[in-house]
């Protein structure tokens, strides 16, 4: 017995240490996400500027398709951190929208756009240094550190939003009926340096406003949704086609055309149905078991009184009238009566002809019918 006891707590102890020791050796890690994601609460994410911004009563929504697909309604914005492999013509696509009226907010610290007025030149002194933020918007002692060795040139066509000793950081230019607006310093939204300094006071009057949705681009961080095969069809076609097929559907059902066979195959219902009663009931003719085709009928009559209403199978006459004297009319009673006082006849009888079967079932029908209904 003490053997037997040391055996289980060994066992025990085993187990609680083999456990231990493979969460010290494989301790499980949050999966490494991309950097700049709306959607990450890790340091290098940049979900709780767009929290912040859901909570003023924002529409802030992810974008995952290619630019070309970009929404035709106007009064939208697009904000785009870091992007990975911006192709040239994705940028005509998302230039093309924004000159419909629409708002472009970039925040990429390697400015590659060859039709927008964002010129650059390095800095003489250190990156990553604190200094003094201004700009229209920014007023009294902020301070920020931006990583970039980069500062935008002045140009007559944009309008400097951001900028420090060094020089311009953000700035604005109109393109069409939109804007667009670049950013040096895509670090300041991350999670991470967002509340350090004055790094949210600097950038967060520039990335709120009255747009109906505010896009955030997660497609160029890896996050792709593929549109439907659909979407290489013009709108004006796809609504053509729909509108045809229901003609067609309203067409086909006006014809009456009906698909599949109206009737039922006469062999599977008179070889199953007619054949089949009809030999059975000349194998109980021959027989002469009419007395036992009136137990059956009797038996299925009764176990309907047990699941309609509750009575035993093997209940008596007396009780079986009681219980249909409060359902049933006097009419129906009385002929309940009669069948149960014939079914004893019968099983009193010595002989039991097939015609007095026949009239026995008669009266058996009508009363299952009417248990049937209830």
């Amino acid at each position: 017995m003490d053997s037997l006891r040391t055996y289980r707590v060994g066992i025990v102890v085993a187990t609680l240490l083999l456990v231990i020791v493979g969460w010290l050796i494989v301790k499980p890690t949050a999966e490494p996400l991309p950097p700049y994601l709306a959607s990450s609460a890790q340091p290098s994410g940049i979900k709780a500027v767009l929290v912040l911004l859901e909570e003023k009563g924002k529409q802030v929504k992810e974008w995952r398709q290619p630019m070309r697909f970009l929404p035709t309604a106007t009064g939208q914005a697009m904000l785009i951190v870091e992007p990975e492999r911006l192709m040239p013509e994705e940028q005509i696509d998302i230039l093309d929208w924004v000159s419909e009226g629409n708002d472009l907010i970039l925040f990429d610290s390697r400015p590659e756009w060859e039709d927008l007025p964002f010129y650059t030149e390095y800095i003489r002194e250190k990156e990553n240094q604190e200094r003094n933020i201004q700009g229209p918007l920014v007023q009294g002692r902020y301070m920020g550190k931006a990583e970039t060795s980069l500062r935008f040139l002045e140009d007559d066509d944009m309008e400097p939003l951001l900028y420090d000793d060094q020089g311009i950081l953000g700035g604005r230019t109109e393109v069409g009926d939109g804007s667009v607006t670049f950013f040096l310093v895509p670090e300041w939204l991350t999670n991470q340096k967002i509340d350090r300094l004055s790094h949210f006071e600097a950038i967060w009057p520039y990335v709120q406003g009255d747009w109906s949705v505010l896009w955030v681009d997660e497609y160029h961080h890896g996050l792709q949704e593929k549109p439907g095969f659909l979407a290489i069809y013009p709108g004006w076609l796809i609504a053509a086609c729909i509108q045809l097929g229901i003609l067609l559907l309203l067409y086909v059902w006006w014809r009456g055309k009906r698909f599949g066979p109206v009737y039922t195959l006469r062999e599977w219902t008179v070889r199953r149905g007619d054949e089949t009663l009809l030999a059975v009931s000349s194998w109980y003719e021959r027989r002469g078991l009419a007395q036992d085709a009136l137990r059956h009928r009797e038996a299925y009559m009764r176990q309907l009184l047990h699941d309609r209403w509750g009575v035993h199978q093997r209940a008596d006459r007396v009780e079986i009238m009681r219980y249909a004297k409060t359902r049933w009319t006097n009419q129906e009673v009385e002929k309940f009566a009669h069948l149960l006082e014939r079914l004893e006849q019968a099983k009193n009888e010595g002989r039991y002809s097939p015609k007095s079967l026949l009239a026995d079932s008669l009266l058996l029908d009508e009363i299952t019918k009417r248990l049937e209904k209830e």
